[in-house]
């Protein structure tokens, strides 16, 4: 009887504390991300897809084939079609002609092909290697931006006219330091003394320096330019900055490429101790004319670093119409845009649905579902010939670029690359979590409607990501 009554107190106690073990078990990936989304309670502006790299089966989904505004996670398609398109090797080249005659250059040529990364410091050195090789004189210099159409602005930047930061800096084929100044700020040598400010482009931007140094408290400068009827940009710095404080930058875009551009060419040329009339048009260039020099931008796969890891508006627009250009010339948004998606095409991406007005994700106009992402994301990793770049140009959570400070103490170090998104009423976090093989995956989380909820809408991507981070070392 004993024996009986033992036996029975066991297996009623199997039946009890079966279930709480049972839930105490890893719950399956899919069940463990949709319970992270019920918690958050943002609602159907939610989007998310998950896929497994090595065979693409579907993980997990949450409305992935809607399209939805993909801020910056615009730039996964952009560079992409870039790699494909362009290769990882491509460069452009700023090409410098023009006949020497006894240090004397009648007419300098600049052959522009769109180089987003070139910058004064290429200036002022081919200026200094010219003087060297005992050129001393210019007489006219001929710009020929025909590489690129006359469109400075791309679609959808017009949606804040206001906006002077150089996140939406205008495109030109000769760009030089983004098309963008920078007010340098230190301040002065005592109390209520002016600040000292300073730009790099002197003859171009005339400074009303209205700034004055305090004795404590944070800087609080304020920076408006305008443009002057003799084509210069007025530029008024106010405000206070503390006597203690360290030399502050500020960046902005310019209005008038072309005039910014040519006034730091003539300036480098000048600083050289080149002579002559100097005068600058734009236009385009007779036939080639005996090369002097070129500045050639730095390869595809470098310049993309700059677009994956820190959302590099401007020269995603750049890459953009460079591509368009490389089909037909001028090189136009537009025509661009016809290539990323032929490329998208071509590589097994349905663009069903798909919207892309421009290549960075400024502001609202783009519509691209998760799926559209995913796919990308795993048809660019399959393939060798650019996998490597591609993964390369992306942030690395918890090491550099917009993830440098986020999603740090992952199981394993450097296995979420990933590109971030953020807009006024989206965000964005889509890449790749890399773990063990066969339990790798790309991921989309794309939030829209989200106005004011920012924070909860990051804090869901990223315990989504931890959760798949999990899962690729796993296999849980």
């Amino acid at each position: 009887m004993a024996h009986r009554a033992l036996l029975a107190f066991l297996i009623v106690g199997l039946l009890v504390v079966s279930p709480s073990a049972y839930a105490r078990e890893p719950q399956p990936l899919a069940q463990t991300i949709a319970s992270l989304v019920l918690q958050a309670g943002l609602g159907d502006g939610i989007g998310i897809h998950v896929v497994r790299l090595h065979d693409a089966e579907e993980l997990y989904r949450n409305r992935p084939a809607r399209p939805r505004n993909p801020a910056s996670n615009q730039k996964l398609l952009t560079a992409a079609a870039a790699l494909w398109r362009l290769g990882p090797t491509f460069q452009a080249s700023t090409a410098l002609e023009g006949a020497v005659k006894e240090g004397h250059v009648e007419t300098l040529v600049v052959r522009a092909s769109g180089d987003p990364s070139l910058g004064y410091p290429a200036l002022a050195t081919f200026a200094e290697t010219m003087r060297l090789r005992g050129v001393d004189r210019v007489e006219h210099i001929l710009i020929d931006d025909g590489y690129f159409d006359d469109e400075i602005l791309p679609p959808a930047f017009d949606q804040q006219p206001r906006e002077a930061a150089s996140f939406r800096a205008a495109i030109s084929a000769f760009a030089v330091d983004r098309n963008s100044y920078v007010v340098y700020l230190g301040p002065g040598p005592t109390v209520d003394a002016p600040a000292r400010v300073r730009v790099l482009a002197s003859s171009y931007v005339k400074l009303d320096n209205r700034t004055v140094t305090s004795g404590g408290g944070p800087p609080t400068p304020r920076i408006d330019h305008a443009l002057t009827e003799d084509a210069h940009l007025a530029v008024r710095v106010e405000g206070k900055v503390p006597l203690t404080s360290r030399t502050l930058h500020y960046r902005r875009r310019v209005p008038d490429p072309r005039a910014y551009s040519a006034s730091l060419l003539v300036q480098a040329l000048k600083k050289a101790g080149l002579e002559g009339a100097l005068a600058v048009e734009y236009g385009s260039a007779p036939d080639p004319l005996p090369l002097i020099g070129t500045m050639p931008s730095p390869p595809l796969s470098t310049l993309l670093g700059s677009v994956g890891k820190w959302s590099d508006n401007f020269a995603a627009e750049m890459l953009l119409k460079i591509m368009g250009a490389e089909e037909e010339r001028p090189g136009t948004s537009a025509r661009g845009v016809e290539v990323v998606r032929a490329e998208l095409e071509k590589h097994g991406v349905d663009t069903n649905g798909l919207v892309m007005v421009n290549g960075s994700g400024l502001f609202d106009g783009n519509q691209v579902a998760p799926q559209h992402i995913t796919e990308t994301l795993v048809a660019a990793y399959r393939d060798p010939a650019i996998r490597a770049e591609y993964l390369a140009h992306l942030a690395v959570a918890g090491s550099d670029g917009t993830l440098m400070t986020r999603l740090e103490n992952l199981p394993r170090p450097r296995m979420v690359r990933a590109k971030t998104g953020t807009l006024r009423d989206v965000i964005a976090l889509s890449g790749y979590v890399l773990g063990e093989p066969g339990h790798s995956v790309a991921f989309s989380f794309l939030a829209n409607g989200i106005a004011g909820r920012q924070r909860e809408a990051r804090d869901l991507a990223d315990a989504i990501v931890r959760a798949l981070a999990d899962y690729a070392v796993s296999g849980r």
